[in-house]
């Protein structure tokens, strides 16, 4: 628990010292507050780090606050203008489907950010049989996804393993650790640093289930998107440049990383090669990887859904005018 504390403080601090850069950054230009939901600390979200610490998100007039928030309090948030963005992707496409009025304007990762650790006496994916795997919650896309790869590996998912619910990655870990989960879904650093301590890898769920796609991005309201198009512009904008800084300042990614999750250098080198598998190069994600994520909805218990066209949910026109403004030096 207190290294879970830890990291939160740390990403308090690190936002609280981002938005100081940023405020430097736009100099006299007053600044518009903006509101982004994340679902935890992990690696898929430091491209948005980055852009802040570099100033990326104040230069489009954009005071960008970040806060942790479990994914149904997000999307509740979303839909009374509580938060303006959030970063929940397969959970909010899911939602738009059964009629919550969502776009995924920018993807940030196009496969699952998640790999199966377990103790280390156990040493296959059979052992688990019988044993507790720690998840964020039911229904969620971490817990979706586990449950795909372990039917596909002879286990039945809901009866032959029990899930301890409320373990994101930094708890899940700790949870690990002290003994109180044989196995748990993790996303980087988290896998990274359990490995160095001992813990074993028995999944890249990402590459085991490619069917079983995720996509962590900016999602917004329609409402949104109809009232406050600008915004909207500015923040696509915003993490597009942030993700290619991502992508191409290599030392400056390892060095945030380094900082961001307090871990050595060695290790976040490591944590960056993981962190460039998982990130889409520009933003974007296919319909088809789309239509898997939907078609995980009745895996979730979800029937009916109002819509399944990937056209639905998605909305990246301003995502291609940020491409072409980019590609034309602007």
């Amino acid at each position: 628990m207190g290294s879970t504390l830890h990291f939160e403080f740390r990403l308090f601090v690190y936002a609280l010292t981002a938005y100081l850069g940023s405020a430097q950054a736009a100099q006299a230009v007053t600044l518009e507050k903006v509101r982004l939901a994340i679902p935890t600390v992990a690696v898929m979200y430091a491209p948005i780090y980055l852009g802040l610490n570099e100033g990326l998100f104040a230069a489009e007039g954009l005071d960008l606050e970040i806060s942790a928030m479990r994914t149904d309090l997000s999307i509740a948030a979303l839909g009374t203008g509580e938060i303006d963005f959030i970063a929940h992707g397969g959970a909010a496409l899911r939602a738009a489907a059964k009629g919550f009025p969502l776009k995924l304007v920018f993807a940030l990762d196009h496969k699952a950010p998640f790999w199966l650790v377990s103790r280390p006496e156990i040493e296959n994916i059979k052992m688990l049989k019988g044993k507790k795997i720690g998840v964020s919650f039911p229904g969620d896309t971490p817990q979706l996804v586990l449950k795909r790869f372990l039917r596909r590996q002879g286990i039945d998912p809901d009866r032959e393993v029990s899930y301890v619910s409320g373990q994101f990655s930094p708890t899940a870990f700790q949870s690990l650790m002290n003994g109180v989960l044989d196995g748990a879904v993790l996303a980087p650093p988290f896998n990274v640093l359990a490995e160095e301590k001992g813990l074993r890898t028995l999944a890249f769920l990402g590459a085991a289930v490619p069917d079983a796609t995720t996509s962590n991005g900016i999602v917004t309201s329609d409402r949104k998107i109809k009232s406050q198009p600008d915004q909207v512009r500015r923040m696509v904008r915003a993490s597009l440049k942030s993700l290619l800084n991502f992508r191409q300042k290599r030392t400056a990614a390892i060095e945030l990383l380094s900082s961001q999750f307090d871990i050595s250098r060695r290790t976040a080198t490591r944590v960056y090669g993981y962190a460039l598998e998982i990130l889409t190069p520009d933003g974007e994600i296919s319909k088809e990887k789309v239509r898997n994520i939907l078609g995980m909805m009745q895996e979730s218990g979800q029937k009916n859904p109002v819509v399944l066209q990937p056209e639905a949910v998605l909305d990246f026109s301003f995502l291609k005018e940020a491409q072409r403004e980019l590609r034309n030096g602007r």
